[in-house]
Order: structure tokens, then C-alpha cells, then sequence
């Protein structure tokens, strides 16, 4: 039985689903994270969860922990029965507009593309260069997330600053999350029974994003140059004044990239609250009354609020739904109501009674009949879109 493995990697952890050929079936699904630290491994198979602690100090020790599982649960014999890999590689910058088979030559190209993505890039080299050291016959191929952004104009994705840095350097927004929005854009498609869709899509995680989709294609995303611009995130700032960076860096003596793993790591509602970057712990505080909690939901929505509104008025006031997705626009009803109800452009209006129950529905409609705008809760499936694009490009 053929079977398709769809990876992502990222700096210390390994998300994987298996498929069976035949229908797309996922087979077993896990996690290998803590890497480099002290390892832990999850797999769901047959309506059971395993858990492994175990030492892993590489994307390599991952994947041989990985096998190893598949094999002593009877889910693979040999590696040959995996007739294709397909691997989430977030930069692509502007050399790769679609979803690409993996050679030598692409994969260099990546690795190249590490310094426009580094906290990324990085663990999804280590773990293609693994794949294929082990499995030299099966066909890779490499799916980004920025290559859904390149629709984006010169005007929308340009930097005002000198000119050099962009034909150099190549500085320049890229945005990521395009495997999502573009699953939105399909999905919408599906719904609303069109061809052509106009949408805003807000793909609200621990990292964050929001895109305006005009006629099936991006047209401006919040993620800039990494995905540390835009949204306010779990740990990541979003946008601030660039200033900020050379002032800390006087005031205290941190050098730019410690100040910059601050931006990544340590920011965001996380440093905003100082409770939490989980937004279920901050929910939870904001119900007893915690005010650093309150405001920092507050902020948080002002901003997504604020995207919105601009990409309303990019798309000439001409939109066919907002669509929320991701963990925090999945799940969380607290959140949505909070947007929706703080958007005064254009009469959007969500019924409270829908979006507070658990959706388990692939898109549940949360907004009411005289909504000038549908409003949609659509789970992601990024796996399944990796998936499509490795049957379609590796021709299997």
C-alpha cells in the first residue's frame, strides 16, 4: 500500500501526517518537539495516543525516532512504501512562485533563503537533507508559504528605504501563511458555490496574519520581511516603531540580535500581559477580573480591527466574506466577538448564540442574516494542501 508523508518542520519541533495513497486517508499523525533540548515525540494512530520521551538533538534524531515508531506499530514495513514527501518550507522569496520537486540545486536555493527566514528555513533544510540521505529514490517536494504572496504589487510589498536594500538585500514583504489563505480561498469558493471570491482572511494563531484576497489572489498580507511584522502574536511583537530597536539597544547594551530574539520570543501578549503567550490563559485571567489581561485582548483585537479596516477599503469596500481560521480564530469566540463587533466601516454583525458554541463543523457561518458581510469560522488544512501540491507536482 503507497503511502504520502507531508512534514513540517520548524526550529526545534517536526509536525508529520501520513496518508494512505488511496483516498488520502491520514493514517498516523504526530509531533516530535523539544528538540535540541530533551525530546518528546506524540503519534496518534488507530483512535490511540503514544507518548516518547527521548532524548533529540536533531531534525535527524526526529526522523529516526519517527521511522522507528512507524515500523514497531506495523504502520510502514520499509521506507518504500512512501512514494512521496511533502515538506512546508516557509521563505521562498521571489525565486519560487509554486510548490517545487526537491534536487540538489532547489535545495541549495533554500538554505540560501535561511537569512530571509532564519528562526525557519533552517529546520526544514535539516530535515530535506535527512529525507534524502535516507530515502535517495522518493520525491520530495518543497511547498512555501510564501509563494502565494507573489501575487502582491510592487506597491503593497516594497519598503521605503534605500533602494539598494531591495535589489541587494532583497528587503521586501513576503508575508507566510499562504498555504492557509489559500486553503480559505477555496474553501470560500466551495461555500459560496463561485469561481471568483474576495475575502479577508485571518488566520489567527500563536503566529498571525491577515490577507486580502482579491479575485482568488493575494493582494496585500499583514507578515512583512518575516513573520515577526503585523499582528501582535503570541510572543512576536508585530509592528512597531524601527527606532525602538537602536534605543534599547543604548539603554541597556543588547546588541540588535538579542533584541531581536526579544521581538520573537519574548514579546507579543506574552510580554504585554506578563501572564502568558497562550491565549486560553489570558482568557481564563480576563474572566476573574485580571486587567493586564482585559487590555491586552483589547490591544490585541484593536490591531486585527485595524487590518481589516485597510484591506476593507483595498478591496473597494467589495468583499464576499471574513473568514477566521487557525488556533485562536478557530476556537476562540471571545476573540471573534471582539473584532467583529469593534469594525464601525461596514454593518457587520455576528450571531452570539452560533459563535459561542464548539465548532466541530469543517466552516460554520457565525454572522447573522442582515450581516453586511458573511462572516465564517473555516478550520485550516495546511497538510492537505501540501499534500495536493506533492501529487501534483511530483506527478504521483
Amino acid at each position: 500500500m503507497k503511502k504520502l508523508l507531508v512534514i513540517n518542520a520548524g526550529s526545534s519541533s517536526m509536525k508529520f501526517k501520513l496518508f494512505k495513497k488511496e483516498k488520502l486517508k491520514i493514517i498516523a499523525e504526530g509531533l516530535a518537539e523539544r528538540l535540541f533540548i530533551d525530546g518528546k515525540f506524540t503519534m496518534k494512530y488507530n483512535k490511540k495516543k503514544y507518548t516518547i520521551e527521548e532524548k533529540l538533538n536533531s531534525h535527524d534524531d526526529a526522523i529516526k525516532l519517527l521511522i522507528k515508531q512507524l515500523k514497531e506499530n506495523n504502520i510502514l514495513n520499509s521506507l518504500e512504501e512512501i512514494e512521496g514527501i511533502g515538506h512546508r518550507v516557509v521563505q521562498g522569496g521571489e525565486y519560487f512562485k509554486k510548490s517545487t520537486l526537491i534536487n540538489q540545486n532547489v535545495l541549495k536555493k533554500i538554505e540560501e533563503l535561511s537569512k530571509l527566514a532564519p528562526l525557519h528555513n533552517p529546520g526544514a533544510v535539516s530535515v530535506i537533507k535527512s529525507f534524502l540521505k535516507l530515502t535517495p529514490n522518493i520525491k520530495n517536494v518543497a511547498v512555501f508559504d510564501t509563494s502565494y504572496h507573489t501575487t502582491i504589487s510592487k506597491e503593497n510589498y516594497i519598503y521605503a528605504v534605500p533602494k539598494k536594500w531591495y535589489e541587494k538585500y532583497s528587503v521586501r514583504k513576503y508575508g507566510a501563511h499562504g498555504t492557509s489563505h489559500k486553503y480559505m480561498v477555496e474553501m470560500v469558493q466551495k461555500i459560496l458555490n463561485k469561481n471568483s471570491v474576495n475575502i479577508i482572511s485571518c488566520h489567527l494563531g500563536n503566529g498571525a496574519s491577515i490577507t486580502a484576497i482579491k479575485n482568488n489572489k493575494s493582494i496585500n498580507t499583514s507578515m512583512g520581511l518575516t513573520p515577526l511584522a503585523g499582528l501582535i502574536m503570541g510572543t512576536r511583537s508585530g509592528n512597531i516603531d524601527p527606532s525602538i530597536i537602536g534605543y534599547i539597544a543604548k539603554e541597556t547594551g543588547k546588541n540588535v540580535y538579542e533584541i531581536t530574539n526579544i521581538l520573537n520570543k519574548k514579546s507579543g501578549v506574552l510580554g504585554l500581559s506578563k501572564i502568558s503567550s497562550d491565549f486560553r490563559d489570558l482568557e481564563n485571567e480576563a474572566l476573574k477580573g485580571n486587567k493586564d489581561a482585559i487590555f491586552t485582548i483589547d490591544v490585541y483585537c484593536k490591531k486585527v480591527v485595524d487590518f481589516i479596516v485597510k484591506y476593507q477599503n483595498e478591496l473597494e469596500n467589495k468583499i464576499d466574506a471574513i473568514v477566521f481560521t487557525a488556533g485562536i480564530g478557530e476556537n476562540s469566540s471571545t476573540i471573534r466577538k471582539n473584532i467583529i463587533k469593534n469594525i464601525h466601516t461596514i454593518k457587520t454583525k455576528i450571531n452570539e448564540k452560533i459563535n459561542d458554541k464548539k465548532h466541530k463543523e469543517e466552516y460554520t457561518k457565525i454572522s447573522t442574516n442582515d450581516s453586511k458581510i458573511p462572516i465564517y469560522i473555516i478550520k485550516t488544512n495546511e497538510e492537505l494542501m501540501i499534500l495536493r501540491d506533492l501529487i501534483k507536482v511530483a506527478n504521483l
